[in-house]
Protein backbone atom coordinates (compact mmCIF):
# COMPACT_ATOMS: atom_id res chain seq x y z
CA UNK A 1 0.00 0.00 0.00
CA UNK A 2 2.88 2.33 0.77
CA UNK A 3 4.26 1.77 -2.72
CA UNK A 4 0.88 2.61 -4.26
CA UNK A 5 0.65 5.84 -2.25
CA UNK A 6 4.05 6.86 -3.59
CA UNK A 7 3.09 5.92 -7.16
CA UNK A 8 -0.25 7.75 -7.25
CA UNK A 9 1.06 10.92 -5.62
CA UNK A 10 4.04 10.85 -8.00
CA UNK A 11 1.66 10.67 -10.96
CA UNK A 12 -0.21 13.70 -9.62
CA UNK A 13 3.07 15.55 -9.24
CA UNK A 14 4.60 14.47 -12.55
CA UNK A 15 1.55 14.56 -14.81
CA UNK A 16 -0.65 17.58 -13.99
CA UNK A 17 -2.51 16.98 -17.27
CA UNK A 18 -3.81 13.65 -18.67
CA UNK A 19 -1.70 11.89 -21.28
CA UNK A 20 -4.78 11.23 -23.39
CA UNK A 21 -8.19 12.69 -22.52
CA UNK A 22 -10.43 9.73 -23.32
CA UNK A 23 -13.19 10.75 -20.88
CA UNK A 24 -13.82 14.51 -20.96
CA UNK A 25 -17.47 14.98 -19.97
CA UNK A 26 -17.42 16.07 -16.31
CA UNK A 27 -20.34 13.82 -15.38
CA UNK A 28 -18.64 10.71 -16.72
CA UNK A 29 -15.36 11.80 -15.16
CA UNK A 30 -17.08 11.86 -11.76
CA UNK A 31 -18.60 8.43 -12.46
CA UNK A 32 -15.10 7.13 -13.29
CA UNK A 33 -13.76 8.62 -10.02
CA UNK A 34 -16.56 6.92 -8.05
CA UNK A 35 -15.88 3.58 -9.75
CA UNK A 36 -12.14 3.84 -8.99
CA UNK A 37 -13.04 4.63 -5.38
CA UNK A 38 -15.55 1.83 -4.77
CA UNK A 39 -14.39 -1.19 -6.82
CA UNK A 40 -11.15 -1.97 -4.88
CA UNK A 41 -12.91 -1.91 -1.46
CA UNK A 42 -15.59 -4.24 -2.88
CA UNK A 43 -12.87 -6.72 -3.90
CA UNK A 44 -11.18 -6.39 -0.50
CA UNK A 45 -14.52 -6.92 1.29
CA UNK A 46 -15.26 -10.08 -0.72
CA UNK A 47 -11.89 -11.66 0.04
CA UNK A 48 -12.04 -10.51 3.65
CA UNK A 49 -15.32 -12.38 4.15
CA UNK A 50 -13.81 -15.41 2.45
CA UNK A 51 -10.78 -15.28 4.74
CA UNK A 52 -12.97 -15.18 7.87
CA UNK A 53 -15.03 -18.14 6.58
CA UNK A 54 -11.87 -20.18 5.95
CA UNK A 55 -10.48 -19.33 9.39
CA UNK A 56 -13.74 -20.60 10.94
CA UNK A 57 -13.82 -23.71 8.75
CA UNK A 58 -10.18 -24.70 9.31
CA UNK A 59 -9.32 -23.56 12.85
CA UNK A 60 -6.38 -25.99 13.02
CA UNK A 61 -4.78 -24.62 9.84
CA UNK A 62 -5.16 -20.84 9.62
CA UNK A 63 -2.93 -20.70 6.53
CA UNK A 64 -6.04 -21.13 4.33
CA UNK A 65 -7.58 -17.94 5.66
CA UNK A 66 -4.26 -16.11 5.79
CA UNK A 67 -3.55 -16.95 2.14
CA UNK A 68 -7.03 -15.86 1.03
CA UNK A 69 -6.59 -12.57 2.87
CA UNK A 70 -3.17 -12.01 1.28
CA UNK A 71 -4.52 -12.81 -2.21
CA UNK A 72 -7.45 -10.46 -1.73
CA UNK A 73 -5.28 -7.59 -0.54
CA UNK A 74 -2.89 -8.11 -3.45
CA UNK A 75 -5.75 -8.06 -5.97
CA UNK A 76 -7.33 -5.04 -4.29
CA UNK A 77 -4.03 -3.15 -4.37
CA UNK A 78 -3.39 -3.89 -8.05
CA UNK A 79 -6.94 -2.82 -8.88
CA UNK A 80 -6.52 0.28 -6.73
CA UNK A 81 -3.33 1.31 -8.51
CA UNK A 82 -4.59 0.48 -12.00
CA UNK A 83 -7.93 2.26 -11.71
CA UNK A 84 -6.54 5.43 -10.16
CA UNK A 85 -3.63 5.59 -12.61
CA UNK A 86 -6.19 5.30 -15.41
CA UNK A 87 -8.29 8.03 -13.79
CA UNK A 88 -5.32 10.40 -13.66
CA UNK A 89 -3.76 9.63 -17.03
CA UNK A 90 -6.77 9.12 -19.32
CA UNK A 91 -9.61 11.26 -17.93
CA UNK A 92 -10.01 14.96 -17.20
CA UNK A 93 -10.22 14.33 -13.44
CA UNK A 94 -7.30 16.63 -12.66
CA UNK A 95 -8.81 19.37 -14.82
CA UNK A 96 -12.14 19.01 -13.00
CA UNK A 97 -10.37 19.34 -9.65
CA UNK A 98 -8.32 22.34 -10.76
CA UNK A 99 -11.48 24.21 -11.82
CA UNK A 100 -13.55 23.28 -8.78
CA UNK A 101 -14.88 26.27 -6.78
CA UNK A 102 -12.47 27.77 -4.19
CA UNK A 103 -9.66 25.43 -5.26
CA UNK A 104 -7.47 27.30 -7.72
CA UNK A 105 -6.31 30.00 -5.27
CA UNK A 106 -4.93 27.67 -2.58
CA UNK A 107 -1.47 26.12 -2.60
CA UNK A 108 -1.40 22.31 -2.95
CA UNK A 109 -5.21 22.06 -2.72
CA UNK A 110 -5.76 21.06 -6.39
CA UNK A 111 -3.26 18.21 -6.03
CA UNK A 112 -4.79 17.05 -2.75
CA UNK A 113 -8.31 17.17 -4.19
CA UNK A 114 -7.05 15.12 -7.13
CA UNK A 115 -5.78 12.50 -4.65
CA UNK A 116 -9.03 12.47 -2.63
CA UNK A 117 -10.67 9.46 -4.40
CA UNK A 118 -7.49 7.45 -3.87
CA UNK A 119 -7.29 8.39 -0.17
CA UNK A 120 -10.98 7.61 0.39
CA UNK A 121 -10.52 4.29 -1.39
CA UNK A 122 -7.57 3.39 0.87
CA UNK A 123 -9.59 4.20 4.01
CA UNK A 124 -12.52 2.11 2.75
CA UNK A 125 -10.23 -0.86 2.07
CA UNK A 126 -8.84 -0.78 5.60
CA UNK A 127 -12.34 -0.38 7.00
CA UNK A 128 -13.78 -3.42 5.22
CA UNK A 129 -10.82 -5.76 5.87
CA UNK A 130 -10.78 -5.06 9.61
CA UNK A 131 -12.78 -8.20 10.51
CA UNK A 132 -10.32 -10.47 8.70
CA UNK A 133 -7.32 -8.64 10.15
CA UNK A 134 -8.82 -8.90 13.64
CA UNK A 135 -9.42 -12.65 13.25
CA UNK A 136 -5.83 -13.21 12.11
CA UNK A 137 -4.44 -11.09 14.95
CA UNK A 138 -6.48 -13.07 17.48
CA UNK A 139 -4.66 -16.19 16.28
CA UNK A 140 -1.39 -14.38 16.88
CA UNK A 141 -2.58 -13.44 20.38
CA UNK A 142 -3.07 -17.11 21.17
CA UNK A 143 0.61 -17.60 20.33
CA UNK A 144 1.46 -14.70 22.65
CA UNK A 145 -0.45 -16.42 25.48
CA UNK A 146 1.15 -19.80 24.75
CA UNK A 147 4.60 -18.19 24.93
CA UNK A 148 3.58 -16.48 28.20
CA UNK A 149 4.25 -13.06 26.76
CA UNK A 150 2.30 -9.81 27.31
CA UNK A 151 -1.06 -9.59 25.51
CA UNK A 152 -2.87 -6.39 24.53
CA UNK A 153 -6.49 -6.01 23.38
CA UNK A 154 -6.85 -6.19 19.60
CA UNK A 155 -7.27 -2.67 18.28
CA UNK A 156 -10.68 -1.35 17.31
CA UNK A 157 -11.66 -0.62 13.73
CA UNK A 158 -10.90 3.07 14.29
CA UNK A 159 -7.47 2.27 15.76
CA UNK A 160 -6.71 -0.07 12.86
CA UNK A 161 -7.63 2.52 10.21
CA UNK A 162 -5.80 5.40 11.90
CA UNK A 163 -2.67 3.28 12.46
CA UNK A 164 -2.54 2.44 8.77
CA UNK A 165 -3.23 6.04 7.79
CA UNK A 166 -0.30 7.23 9.87
CA UNK A 167 2.12 4.62 8.60
CA UNK A 168 1.09 4.23 4.97
CA UNK A 169 -0.44 7.57 3.88
CA UNK A 170 0.92 10.33 6.11
CA UNK A 171 4.41 8.90 5.54
CA UNK A 172 4.16 10.12 1.93
CA UNK A 173 1.43 12.74 2.13
CA UNK A 174 3.27 14.97 4.62
CA UNK A 175 6.41 15.39 2.46
CA UNK A 176 4.29 15.54 -0.69
CA UNK A 177 2.28 18.59 0.47
CA UNK A 178 5.23 21.04 0.42
CA UNK A 179 6.35 19.60 -2.92
CA UNK A 180 2.87 20.20 -4.35
CA UNK A 181 2.93 23.72 -2.89
CA UNK A 182 6.30 24.46 -4.52
CA UNK A 183 5.01 23.06 -7.81
CA UNK A 184 2.00 25.39 -7.69
CA UNK A 185 4.17 28.41 -6.82
CA UNK A 186 6.53 27.61 -9.68
CA UNK A 187 3.58 27.27 -12.06
CA UNK A 188 1.92 30.52 -10.96
CA UNK A 189 5.07 32.65 -10.89
CA UNK A 190 7.11 30.90 -13.56
CA UNK A 191 7.59 34.01 -15.72
CA UNK A 192 8.69 36.15 -12.76
CA UNK A 193 11.09 33.47 -11.52
CA UNK A 194 12.66 33.14 -14.97
CA UNK A 195 13.00 36.92 -15.27
CA UNK A 196 14.60 37.36 -11.84
CA UNK A 197 16.93 34.36 -12.06
CA UNK A 198 17.53 34.44 -15.82
CA UNK A 199 17.36 30.65 -15.68
CA UNK A 200 15.03 28.97 -18.16
CA UNK A 201 14.50 25.81 -16.08
CA UNK A 202 14.34 27.45 -12.65
CA UNK A 203 11.09 25.61 -11.85
CA UNK A 204 12.63 22.14 -12.26
CA UNK A 205 15.62 23.18 -10.14
CA UNK A 206 13.47 24.53 -7.30
CA UNK A 207 11.28 21.45 -7.31
CA UNK A 208 14.29 19.12 -7.30
CA UNK A 209 15.94 21.08 -4.47
CA UNK A 210 12.75 20.92 -2.40
CA UNK A 211 12.47 17.15 -2.92
CA UNK A 212 16.13 16.62 -1.94
CA UNK A 213 15.76 18.67 1.24
CA UNK A 214 12.62 16.79 2.27
CA UNK A 215 14.30 13.41 1.62
CA UNK A 216 16.98 14.37 4.16
CA UNK A 217 14.61 15.79 6.79
CA UNK A 218 11.71 13.30 6.55
CA UNK A 219 13.10 10.89 9.23
CA UNK A 220 12.78 13.67 11.80
CA UNK A 221 9.12 14.11 10.84
CA UNK A 222 8.37 10.38 10.84
CA UNK A 223 9.82 10.01 14.32
CA UNK A 224 6.77 11.90 15.61
CA UNK A 225 4.15 10.88 13.04
CA UNK A 226 4.80 7.22 13.83
CA UNK A 227 4.69 7.83 17.61
CA UNK A 228 8.10 6.71 18.86
CA UNK A 229 10.25 7.15 21.96
CA UNK A 230 13.89 6.32 22.70
CA UNK A 231 14.53 2.74 23.80
CA UNK A 232 14.75 2.90 27.61
CA UNK A 233 18.04 2.23 29.37
CA UNK A 234 18.51 -1.42 30.25
CA UNK A 235 20.16 -4.68 29.17
CA UNK A 236 18.57 -4.66 25.67
CA UNK A 237 19.69 -1.11 24.92
CA UNK A 238 23.19 -1.92 26.18
CA UNK A 239 23.36 -4.98 23.90
CA UNK A 240 22.17 -3.08 20.84
CA UNK A 241 24.53 -0.17 21.47
CA UNK A 242 27.42 -2.61 21.93
CA UNK A 243 26.37 -4.31 18.68
CA UNK A 244 26.27 -0.91 16.92
CA UNK A 245 29.86 -0.25 17.97
CA UNK A 246 30.96 -3.68 16.77
CA UNK A 247 29.23 -3.12 13.41
CA UNK A 248 30.37 0.52 13.24
CA UNK A 249 26.76 1.53 12.71
CA UNK A 250 26.11 5.24 13.15
CA UNK A 251 22.56 6.29 13.96
CA UNK A 252 20.89 9.12 15.84
CA UNK A 253 18.79 6.95 18.13
CA UNK A 254 17.25 3.52 18.70
CA UNK A 255 13.49 4.07 18.99
CA UNK A 256 10.53 2.09 20.29
CA UNK A 257 7.82 2.21 17.62
CA UNK A 258 4.36 2.15 19.22
CA UNK A 259 1.76 -0.14 17.65
CA UNK A 260 -0.42 -0.92 20.65
CA UNK A 261 1.37 -4.25 20.98
CA UNK A 262 -0.06 -5.46 17.64
CA UNK A 263 2.85 -5.36 15.17
CA UNK A 264 6.15 -7.25 15.36
CA UNK A 265 8.35 -5.28 13.00
CA UNK A 266 11.45 -3.11 12.65
CA UNK A 267 12.76 -0.47 10.25
CA UNK A 268 15.65 1.86 9.61
CA UNK A 269 15.07 5.35 8.19
CA UNK A 270 17.40 8.18 7.25
CA UNK A 271 20.36 8.74 4.95
CA UNK A 272 22.51 10.98 7.16
CA UNK A 273 23.75 9.43 10.42
CA UNK A 274 22.48 12.20 12.79
CA UNK A 275 18.98 11.80 11.29
CA UNK A 276 19.10 8.01 10.99
CA UNK A 277 16.88 5.99 13.34
CA UNK A 278 16.48 2.27 13.97
CA UNK A 279 12.90 1.49 15.01
CA UNK A 280 11.72 -1.60 16.91
CA UNK A 281 8.01 -2.03 17.57
CA UNK A 282 6.74 -2.42 21.11
CA UNK A 283 5.38 -5.89 20.29
CA UNK A 284 8.77 -7.06 19.01
CA UNK A 285 10.46 -5.99 22.25
CA UNK A 286 7.74 -7.74 24.28
CA UNK A 287 7.51 -10.96 22.27
CA UNK A 288 11.05 -11.81 21.12
CA UNK A 289 14.02 -12.82 23.21
CA UNK A 290 17.03 -10.51 23.13
CA UNK A 291 19.10 -12.68 20.77
CA UNK A 292 16.39 -12.58 18.14
CA UNK A 293 15.95 -8.84 18.56
CA UNK A 294 19.69 -8.56 17.95
CA UNK A 295 19.17 -10.59 14.76
CA UNK A 296 16.48 -8.16 13.57
CA UNK A 297 18.67 -5.20 14.55
CA UNK A 298 21.52 -6.74 12.54
CA UNK A 299 19.21 -7.04 9.52
CA UNK A 300 18.33 -3.33 9.73
CA UNK A 301 22.02 -2.52 10.19
CA UNK A 302 22.66 -4.51 7.02
CA UNK A 303 20.46 -2.13 5.04
CA UNK A 304 22.70 0.72 6.24
CA UNK A 305 26.09 -0.99 5.98
CA UNK A 306 25.30 -2.40 2.54
CA UNK A 307 24.09 1.07 1.47
CA UNK A 308 20.62 -0.08 0.40
CA UNK A 309 18.97 3.23 1.34
CA UNK A 310 21.52 5.14 -0.75
CA UNK A 311 21.03 2.89 -3.76
CA UNK A 312 17.23 3.13 -3.51
CA UNK A 313 17.60 6.92 -3.56
CA UNK A 314 19.87 6.65 -6.60
CA UNK A 315 17.28 4.36 -8.19
CA UNK A 316 14.65 7.07 -7.58
CA UNK A 317 17.05 9.73 -8.87
CA UNK A 318 17.19 7.92 -12.21
CA UNK A 319 13.41 8.28 -12.49
CA UNK A 320 13.53 11.95 -11.49
CA UNK A 321 16.21 12.70 -14.07
CA UNK A 322 14.28 10.77 -16.72
CA UNK A 323 11.14 12.83 -16.13
CA UNK A 324 13.18 16.05 -16.09
CA UNK A 325 14.89 15.20 -19.38
CA UNK A 326 11.53 14.30 -20.90
CA UNK A 327 9.94 17.58 -19.76
CA UNK A 328 12.79 19.60 -21.32
CA UNK A 329 13.26 17.64 -24.53
CA UNK A 330 9.54 17.21 -25.31
CA UNK A 331 8.68 20.92 -25.40
CA UNK A 332 8.99 21.12 -29.18
CA UNK A 333 6.89 18.02 -29.90
CA UNK A 334 3.49 18.17 -31.53
CA UNK A 335 0.54 17.14 -29.26
CA UNK A 336 0.19 13.69 -30.82
CA UNK A 337 3.96 13.08 -30.58
CA UNK A 338 3.95 14.24 -26.95
CA UNK A 339 1.17 11.81 -26.08
CA UNK A 340 2.97 8.86 -27.68
CA UNK A 341 6.23 9.79 -25.96
CA UNK A 342 4.41 10.19 -22.63
CA UNK A 343 2.83 6.74 -22.91
CA UNK A 344 6.23 5.20 -23.67
CA UNK A 345 7.72 7.03 -20.69
CA UNK A 346 4.88 5.79 -18.48
CA UNK A 347 5.42 2.19 -19.60
CA UNK A 348 9.15 2.51 -18.94
CA UNK A 349 8.58 3.88 -15.43
CA UNK A 350 5.89 1.25 -14.77
CA UNK A 351 8.37 -1.51 -15.66
CA UNK A 352 11.11 0.14 -13.61
CA UNK A 353 9.02 0.45 -10.45
CA UNK A 354 6.57 -2.41 -10.95
CA UNK A 355 9.11 -5.10 -11.89
CA UNK A 356 12.72 -4.00 -11.52
CA UNK A 357 12.27 -2.29 -8.14
CA UNK A 358 10.71 -5.35 -6.53
CA UNK A 359 13.37 -7.67 -8.00
CA UNK A 360 16.16 -5.48 -6.60
CA UNK A 361 14.32 -5.09 -3.28
CA UNK A 362 14.19 -8.86 -2.79
CA UNK A 363 17.90 -9.13 -3.50
CA UNK A 364 18.63 -6.38 -0.96
CA UNK A 365 16.45 -8.09 1.66
CA UNK A 366 18.40 -11.31 1.29
CA UNK A 367 21.69 -9.44 1.56
CA UNK A 368 20.41 -7.79 4.75
CA UNK A 369 19.41 -11.25 6.04
CA UNK A 370 22.96 -12.47 5.47
CA UNK A 371 24.34 -9.42 7.25
CA UNK A 372 21.92 -9.96 10.13
CA UNK A 373 23.08 -13.56 10.55
CA UNK A 374 26.74 -12.51 10.36
CA UNK A 375 26.11 -9.79 12.96
CA UNK A 376 24.99 -12.44 15.46
CA UNK A 377 28.44 -14.00 15.23
CA UNK A 378 30.05 -10.59 15.71
CA UNK A 379 27.81 -10.09 18.77
CA UNK A 380 29.19 -13.31 20.27
CA UNK A 381 26.65 -16.02 19.39
CA UNK A 382 28.43 -19.39 19.98
CA UNK A 383 28.55 -21.91 17.13
CA UNK A 384 27.10 -25.40 17.78
CA UNK A 385 27.06 -26.95 14.28
CA UNK A 386 29.44 -27.88 11.46
CA UNK A 387 30.15 -24.53 9.91
CA UNK A 388 32.09 -22.98 7.02
CA UNK A 389 33.21 -20.21 9.37
CA UNK A 390 34.09 -22.12 12.53
CA UNK A 391 34.63 -25.67 11.26
CA UNK A 392 33.28 -28.64 13.19
CA UNK A 393 32.53 -28.35 16.93
CA UNK A 394 35.64 -29.11 18.95
CA UNK A 395 37.97 -28.53 16.03
CA UNK A 396 39.97 -25.35 15.30
CA UNK A 397 38.37 -22.81 12.99
CA UNK A 398 39.58 -22.65 9.37
CA UNK A 399 42.57 -20.37 8.94
CA UNK A 400 42.09 -18.12 7.10
CA UNK A 401 38.34 -17.96 7.51
CA UNK A 402 36.42 -17.65 4.21
CA UNK A 403 35.44 -14.07 3.46
CA UNK A 404 32.05 -14.93 1.94
CA UNK A 405 30.60 -17.21 4.60
CA UNK A 406 28.09 -17.05 7.43
CA UNK A 407 27.92 -19.21 10.55
CA UNK A 408 25.44 -22.10 10.22
CA UNK A 409 24.22 -21.64 13.81
CA UNK A 410 23.69 -17.91 13.24
CA UNK A 411 21.81 -18.68 10.00
CA UNK A 412 19.58 -21.12 11.89
CA UNK A 413 18.84 -18.58 14.64
CA UNK A 414 18.10 -15.87 12.07
CA UNK A 415 15.79 -18.17 10.08
CA UNK A 416 14.00 -19.09 13.31
CA UNK A 417 13.62 -15.36 14.02
CA UNK A 418 12.00 -14.81 10.61
CA UNK A 419 9.48 -17.59 11.29
CA UNK A 420 8.74 -16.17 14.74
CA UNK A 421 8.06 -12.73 13.27
CA UNK A 422 5.69 -14.27 10.73
CA UNK A 423 3.77 -16.27 13.33
CA UNK A 424 3.52 -13.34 15.74
CA UNK A 425 2.07 -11.17 12.97
CA UNK A 426 -0.43 -13.84 11.93
CA UNK A 427 1.29 -14.33 8.57
CA UNK A 428 1.81 -17.67 6.85
CA UNK A 429 5.51 -18.33 6.24
CA UNK A 430 4.68 -19.40 2.67
CA UNK A 431 2.78 -16.22 1.70
CA UNK A 432 4.98 -14.18 -0.64
CA UNK A 433 5.46 -10.44 -0.32
CA UNK A 434 6.37 -8.43 -3.43
CA UNK A 435 9.19 -6.54 -1.72
CA UNK A 436 10.53 -9.27 0.56
CA UNK A 437 9.42 -12.62 -0.81
CA UNK A 438 8.08 -15.24 1.60
CA UNK A 439 9.56 -15.91 5.01
CA UNK A 440 10.07 -19.58 4.08
CA UNK A 441 11.99 -18.74 0.89
CA UNK A 442 14.22 -16.26 2.73
CA UNK A 443 15.00 -18.81 5.42
CA UNK A 444 15.81 -21.53 2.86
CA UNK A 445 18.03 -19.15 0.91
CA UNK A 446 19.93 -18.22 4.04
CA UNK A 447 20.45 -21.85 5.06
CA UNK A 448 21.64 -22.73 1.55
CA UNK A 449 24.25 -19.98 1.45
CA UNK A 450 25.40 -20.73 4.99
CA UNK A 451 26.48 -24.19 3.77
CA UNK A 452 27.77 -23.04 0.38
CA UNK A 453 30.32 -20.18 0.60
CA UNK A 454 30.85 -20.33 -3.18
CA UNK A 455 27.14 -19.61 -3.78
CA UNK A 456 27.32 -16.77 -1.28
CA UNK A 457 30.33 -15.32 -3.11
CA UNK A 458 28.41 -15.46 -6.41
CA UNK A 459 25.41 -13.78 -4.77
CA UNK A 460 27.54 -10.97 -3.37
CA UNK A 461 29.15 -10.48 -6.78
CA UNK A 462 25.70 -10.27 -8.37
CA UNK A 463 24.66 -7.63 -5.81
CA UNK A 464 27.86 -5.72 -6.58
CA UNK A 465 26.98 -5.64 -10.28
CA UNK A 466 23.41 -4.49 -9.51
CA UNK A 467 24.69 -1.64 -7.35
CA UNK A 468 27.27 -0.70 -9.98
CA UNK A 469 24.52 -0.57 -12.62
CA UNK A 470 22.37 1.67 -10.40
CA UNK A 471 25.32 3.96 -9.68
CA UNK A 472 26.35 4.24 -13.33
CA UNK A 473 22.73 4.80 -14.35
CA UNK A 474 22.28 7.53 -11.75
CA UNK A 475 25.52 9.30 -12.73
CA UNK A 476 24.75 9.04 -16.42
CA UNK A 477 21.18 10.29 -16.09
CA UNK A 478 22.29 13.09 -13.75
CA UNK A 479 24.85 14.30 -16.31
CA UNK A 480 22.26 14.12 -19.07
CA UNK A 481 19.75 16.06 -16.95
CA UNK A 482 22.45 18.60 -16.11
CA UNK A 483 23.09 19.18 -19.80
CA UNK A 484 19.36 19.41 -20.53
CA UNK A 485 18.93 21.98 -17.75
CA UNK A 486 22.14 23.80 -18.72
CA UNK A 487 23.30 23.64 -15.09
CA UNK A 488 26.81 24.87 -15.89
CA UNK A 489 25.54 28.24 -17.11
CA UNK A 490 23.00 28.30 -14.28
CA UNK A 491 25.80 27.91 -11.72
CA UNK A 492 27.85 30.67 -13.37
CA UNK A 493 24.89 33.07 -13.33
CA UNK A 494 24.15 32.35 -9.69
CA UNK A 495 27.79 32.87 -8.70
CA UNK A 496 27.89 36.18 -10.55
CA UNK A 497 24.48 37.23 -9.17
Amino acid sequence: MLFLVVAILSLILGFPQPLQSIVTDSRWVIVAALAATLIPPAIAWRYSRRAVQLLDRFPDDPSYGQSAYARGMTLARFTLGGLHATLLLFTDWQTVCQHAPLVGGWLAVPGLLTALPFLVCVVLIWTVVYDADRAIRQIALEIYLFRQRPVHPVWTRWQFVTYNLRHEVLLILIPMIPILAVRDLVHWYHADLRRLSQVANIGDLLLGGCAAMIAVLIPLVLRYVWVTRPLPAGPLRDKLQHMSKKLRLRCGEILVWHSGGMIVNAAVIGVLAPLRYVLLTDAMIEQLEDTKIEAVFGHEAGHVKRHHITFFLLFALISGCTVTIFSVESRGLRPEQYQIASVLLGLLLAFKWGVLFFWISRKFERQADLYGAASLTIAGLPCHAPCAVHGKPGEPAPNPQPRHAVCATAAHVFGDTLHDVAKLNGISADVSNMRHGSIASRSRFLQKLAHDPAAMRRFEQQLGLIKLAIFVGAVGMSLWASVALDLWNVARRLLNW
